[in-house]
């Protein structure tokens, strides 16, 4: 069913701003797994991220044939991505990377929260392809995010040694000095030697001078 003017100008506003606000989401949720490998490698972690990013890569594809079979106008957005691609890039280099990842799942919070007011919306304005699209978006959608959700407790484990991470210093020995190890070495030297010849028989004729 496709959308009129009879529906009033506010939904329409309404739901071409959520439109906008999905597709920047979605965009962020593909970028969350490869910004996180930079910090984190293949930790579980960026696999539970990978498998949003691939939902919402095949998620996107039918998104937009709905709105065109509905003639719903939309604006691809790349400005809000763009200014959304740059605060990440900021953002990236003064937070660690416990703190990266939580700000990725409340990015992913936010995508459910619009994508259920957009299917009210829908509801209200009854487009029925979009109402179905947000139905298994979310069914999908939610579980996967659980799933990035339980993987906080990763970064809780003290045994990691997350990439990029410098190793804890240990205290030196102490070292002898040089002059002193080698006055040790010729003092050891000069007691064998003593040694070796206080131990060691005379050698050489004895005259008996008692004849």
């Amino acid at each position: 069913m496709r959308m009129h003017a009879s529906h009033g100008p506010e939904s329409r506003r309404l739901l071409e701003k959520l439109i906008r606000e999905i597709l920047r989401a979605e965009t962020q949720a593909v970028e969350h797994p490869v910004r996180e490998a930079k910090r984190l490698g293949t930790a579980p972690p960026v696999a539970a991220l990978e498998e949003v990013a691939r939902h919402a890569t095949a998620m996107r594809v039918r998104f937009l044939e709905v709105l065109h079979s509905n003639d719903v106008p939309f604006h691809k957005g790349s400005l809000g991505a763009t200014l959304a691609t740059l605060r990440h890039l900021v953002v990236d280099r003064v937070v660690d990377a416990e703190r990266s990842y939580r700000t990725a799942l409340l990015d992913l919070r936010h995508g459910i929260d619009v994508v259920k007011l957009l299917r009210e919306v829908s509801r209200r304005v009854e487009l029925f392809g979009l109402i179905r699209w947000c139905d298994d978006w979310l069914a999908a959608r939610r579980t996967l995010v659980a799933c990035v959700e339980a993987q906080l407790a990763w970064f809780a484990q003290p045994e990691i040694m997350l990439p990029g991470a410098l190793p804890i210093a240990t205290e030196a020995p102490a070292v002898t000095s040089t002059d002193e190890a080698d006055e040790d070495d010729c003092d050891v030297e000069t007691s064998a030697t003593e040694t070796e010849k206080s131990s060691s028989p005379s050698r050489g004729w004895h005259t008996d001078r008692s004849t």
